[in-house]
């Protein structure tokens, strides 16, 4: 939610209902092309259970860990675990990104960057790591990218 906010609106949020799920539209300029960007912020806490609703919706997925969280990093697996057997891999018609987030944590990174590098690496996934809460850039920057993924597939 936090990335989520902050490529929307260039704020940082620090407190969010987690549960809170819901759906956005932005319209963006990636390359001097005009696009409008709908973004689903998921609420999945149980997991992916009950994710149907947006393997079909999404024509792009960003799956996101905390840097400061191991257990969100070992539930990203599972996600992309649901997301390479409903789309036969990553590298597809439907990119996705892996995106370490919390950049700013650094002091208490549970994460190394080789861990999420290495788990991309596996599923043929784009990785970067940013934070939500740091310079804007960096979270326009992944945004844009799942993009240009899209477009590059079509």
């Amino acid at each position: 939610a936090a990335l989520t906010v902050k490529f929307l609106t260039k704020r940082f949020i620090s407190e969010y209902d987690p549960d809170l799920e819901d759906t956005y539209t932005s319209e963006e300029l990636v390359d001097q092309q005009p696009v409008l960007l709908k973004v689903m912020d998921t609420a999945d806490q149980d997991g992916p259970v009950n994710c149907e609703r947006y393997l079909r919706w999404a024509s792009a997925f960003l799956v996101v860990y905390s840097i400061e969280d191991k257990r969100s990093f070992a539930g990203c697996r599972r996600y992309l675990d649901v997301l390479a057997a409903h789309g036969g891999g990553c590298a597809r018609a439907r990119p996705v990104l892996l995106l370490g987030n919390k950049l700013d944590m650094e002091p208490y990174r549970q994460v190394t960057k080789a861990e999420g590098l290495s788990l991309a690496a596996a599923f043929g996934c784009a990785f970067f790591e940013v934070s939500a809460c740091l310079g804007f850039e960096a979270v326009r920057h992944v945004f844009h990218e799942a993009v240009r993924e899209v477009r590059r597939a079509a």
